[in-house]
């Protein structure tokens, strides 16, 4: 173990030379400066059907496994608006 080059071995296998590479290296599939609205415009463009035909599916899916809930927090959404206008009307007419 003269030679510079070499260290001893770190405590659980990690580097001695200390965390190798950047935090989320290994999730930056794309690059920083990609537009995404492009690129998605331009996938749209190229393959039409395909793109519909996806997004049907993922539609099915959504409705078909979480219906209930997105038709739950709806009604509860409009609910809401209907008895703010019932409450404002009511003060409204005691003014």
């Amino acid at each position: 173990m003269d030679d510079a080059a070499v260290h001893p071995p770190a405590p659980h296998g990690a580097s001695p030379d200390g965390p190798v590479g950047r935090p989320g290296e290994p999730f930056d599939l794309f690059p920083k400066n990609i537009d995404w609205k492009r690129a998605a415009l331009d996938t749209v463009q190229r393959h039409p059907l395909s793109c519909l035909v996806g997004a049907v599916a993922v539609g099915f899916l959504v409705g078909r496994y979480r219906g209930r809930v997105i038709v739950g927090a709806l009604a509860g959404v409009a609910t809401n608006m209907v008895l703010r206008q019932l409450g404002e009307s009511f003060t409204a007419s005691d003014a």
